[in-house]
């Protein structure tokens, strides 16, 4: 078989292989549509809805001075530990 026996076989080939990829999607688009018009939709689930637990602001929270202390202290203590 010479150079242009085998380029037209490629070339057909080709054609061949495109053409049957855009029936495929055609045909795809075509029952994509079918369905969505005619297959009704499935209707939103309604969620109960929750109660959120009510966040006391800052100015409601006490802080105990003993944690305040606590954490005051072991800053310091780890200030002095980088810097020595």
């Amino acid at each position: 078989m010479d150079i242009s026996g085998s380029l037209v076989t490629a070339l057909m080939l080709l054609g061949l292989g495109m053409a049957f990829v855009y029936l495929f999607l055609g045909l795809l688009f075509i029952c994509i549509t079918l369905m969505a018009k005619y297959i009704p939709a499935d209707k939103p689930v309604a969620t109960p809805q929750r109660k959120t637990p009510a966040v006391p602001s800052a100015s409601d929270t006490q802080v105990n001075p003993q944690v305040i202390a606590a954490i005051t202290s072991a800053v310091q203590q780890y200030r002095k530990a980088q810097s020595a």
